[in-house]
């Protein structure tokens, strides 16, 4: 049996370098918190017990792995088998409405966030080991896991992922940020056994623990694992007879198990039936590899429908009429702080009970420009420190803190969240509140003045101009379905810079149309997302170094995200709106490369306080260069409604941090594990 610990973040790392790996390995650390004892003897919903007695099924001993994962929250106990979930969603695509029940599902996952994300526990994984300087990693995968159609989960399920999804071009499929070292080289997978892979870095990679914890994968981030057995015939490697010229939209296709029904799943519900635009309706997996305390297979609810609303106000009456039984974050409809009066109103015929659990944003809702606009002229203000600040303190934000956010919050020019471990640390307060207050303090008679100090000043009509004296124009571009904070938000935002001369107007967008337009420099600003990712700076970097194309940075985002690939070297003699993608670096002695040099650093540097230190580091460069992303409010509340009939739903005081909802990374509400959720009364909720 192994050491039965389970480890903080920083103990673990402290242990590992005393790990060594290789064909004897001197001392290791492993993990297998959360795992059966040999002797439980398992139970089983009547759902597959009647499943087994016609068999369709085998026993269930016989469906769950050698040592299956033990779900222990504090707040749980035994529950009752039985009924089902009604979610309401507000997405505009089915994938996104998919999300609604990817982010509740953690079962695809490599590890798992414990304790909002203070402690890592296994998952996926059973145990791991790192060499000292933590370039190699072993990873030891729990024996048995099966797919939902049965077929056994193995090394080969990884290593299809890596080879045959990322290793081929035309999939377009990344790697993720922590398949790469800091030296900016991927990683090589070597399969040891069927149980066993070996990671291989070129330099130390210590943050991989943290960062296989992330997401609940499949969806978000990098894959990591994928069902072999199922997608290798329609892949062109293992089936020559496929079309060459479809065979890769035909692929990505049937790979997203939000959307086919056939596609293999490890999580603790699967994909019944799906109704394009309208719903979709998913059922218990009877080879879900987790179990109760007491040895009772998960999940205890047999059915989960979602039902998607093209309206956030018709989505709202659902849920106050009572036709939903939880809203619980992740990609579900997500009420607002102004909903709350009308649910309490609705509480006898919704049955709904409110539960504020702390957001953990580092902004709420923000703006920032396109650093890689395609106009040079509006690129260049936009790259000018002293025009963003100028907007940052014109901005009124008690004024939306309180209309938007009934007073909660603290008001912060934008940083990542409040709750992230480099804040916590000596030293770390300081760092905080210097980023939170460095151009939060509304003064629009300053900000007149310095964009009148450099050249954005008053012309004929009353409106500033450019540097040139041509019209200056700035569109505060938003998803055309963003929830009402977003657009609230904006009303107040476009006053403000409208009082200072800033001729800004409103500019929904359609959803479907974002990505490319974004990615490509021809959107000038983003203004209806937020910053919420955690529990440290570095298991998920994006919004404060560019690394990806979603944020202020896209090109050198897509720049950054390619380093190590084939793609890298190619294209470059092409302008960087012309290549495919669309990719530029970062100038010598830029923001961007200094934050990218700094960036790389951490991620080969082994030692804890040190790795602190270089991301105050990265802080100070957006202290002293930024703000490239403006915030309102940080660490917010985020408003749950669950069915008072609901059982072993935690409540704020039973977390950790109270709560940490809104990263994605961090997955809400996967980490509390909605499979031990149950109905007092399963019969009521057929």
């Amino acid at each position: 049996m192994l050491d039965r610990t389970k480890l903080t973040r920083g103990g673990f790392l402290k242990l590992s370098a005393m790990a060594a790996v290789g064909a004897a390995v001197a001392a290791v650390v492993k993990s297998d918190a959360g795992t059966a004892e040999a002797q439980m003897a398992y139970n089983e919903s009547p759902m597959t017990a009647a499943q087994v007695a016609a068999g369709q099924l085998p026993p269930v001993s016989e469906r769950l792995p050698a040592n299956p994962y033990v779900v222990n929250h504090k707040w749980i106990s035994p529950g009752k088998y039985g009924g089902t979930f009604r979610t309401a969603a507000r997405q505009s695509t089915d994938a996104g409405m998919g999300n609604a029940l990817a982010e509740a599902m953690y079962g695809h996952s490599p590890l798992r966030y414990l304790r909002d994300g203070l402690e890592i526990g296994p998952g996926l994984v059973e145990s791991w080991e790192s060499s000292e300087d933590a370039s190699v990693w072993v990873l030891h995968l729990r024996e048995g896991v099966k797919w939902s159609d049965g077929e056994p989960f193995s090394a080969d399920d990884i290593l299809f992922w890596w080879e045959d999804e990322v290793g081929t071009p035309d999939l377009k499929i990344y790697p993720p940020d922590e398949a790469r070292s800091g030296k900016g080289n991927l990683m090589t997978i070597t399969k040891l056994d069927d149980y066993a892979i070996q990671l291989n870095f070129d330099a130390p990679a210590p943050l991989t623990a943290d960062r296989l914890a992330m997401w609940v994968n499949r969806v978000n981030g990098g894959a990591w694992v994928q069902p072999k057995r199922y997608l290798a015939p329609f892949h062109i490697k293992y089936n020559a007879n496929l079309d060459p010229d479809n065979w890769v939209d035909n692929y990505m296709l049937l790979r997203d198990f939000r959307q086919n029904p056939d596609s293999p799943v490890l999580t603790g519900w699967k994909l019944e039936s799906i109704e394009q635009g309208q719903g979709a309706v998913w059922v218990r997996n009877p080879y879900y590899w987790a179990v109760d305390t007491a040895g009772n297979q998960l999940p205890y609810v047999d059915r989960w429908v979602v039902t998607n609303f093209q309206d956030n106000e018709v989505a709202k009456l659902a849920v106050i009429n009572g036709n939903t039984d939880l809203q619980a974050a992740g990609g579900m409809f997500n009420l607002q702080l102004d909903d709350i009066e009308a649910v309490r109103q609705n509480e006898a015929k919704s049955n709904l009970e409110i539960r504020l659990w702390d957001g953990g944003s580092g902004t709420s809702s923000l703006y920032f420009f396109n650093w890689n606009f395609r106009d040079p002229k509006m690129r260049a203000l936009i790259r000018e420190p002293k025009f963003r600040k100028a907007l940052s303190i014109a901005y009124n934000r008690p004024q939306v803190q309180k209309a938007v956010y009934f007073g909660t919050g603290e008001l912060t020019t934008g940083t990542m969240s409040p709750k992230a471990i480099e804040y916590q640390i000596p030293g770390g307060a300081g760092i905080y509140q210097e980023w939170r207050d460095s151009a939060v303090k509304y003064d629009p008679a300053r900000a007149k003045a310095m964009l009148d100090e450099i050249g954005v000043k008053v012309g004929a009509d009353g409106r500033r101009t450019m540097p040139d004296g041509s019209p200056l124009q700035i569109t505060l571009d938003y998803h055309a379905d963003a929830p009402s904070e977003h657009v609230r938000k904006n009303e107040f935002l476009a006053k403000d810079w409208q009082a200072i001369g800033i001729n800004a107007t409103l500019n929904p967008v359609p959803p479907t149309s974002w990505t490319e337009l974004w990615e490509s420099g021809k959107t000038l600003t983003r203004t209806n997302w937020e910053v919420g990712d955690g529990p440290n700076h570095l298991v998920y970097p994006q919004w404060v170094v560019p690394m990806e194309t979603a944020r202020w940075a896209p090109l050198n985002g897509r720049w950054y995200e390619l380093r190590g690939t084939a793609k890298e070297t190619q294209e470059l003699e092409k302008d960087p709106y012309d290549r495919s993608p669309a990719r530029e670096p970062g100038e010598p002695g830029s923001p961007i490369d200094r934050l990218w040099q700094t960036y790389d650093q951490t991620k080969i540097t082994a030692d804890t306080m040190e790795r602190h230190h270089l991301v105050w580091d990265l802080i100070k460069i957006h202290i002293q260069d930024g703000p490239f992303f403006s915030g309102t409010a940080a660490n917010t509340p985020r408003v749950l409604a669950f069915n008072k009939g609901l059982r072993n739903v935690p409540k704020r005081d039973d977390l950790a941090l109270h709560g940490f909802v809104n990263p994605w990374i961090h997955p809400t509400p996967a980490v509390y594990d909605p499979e031990t959720w149950y109905w007092d009364n399963p019969a009521a909720h057929q």
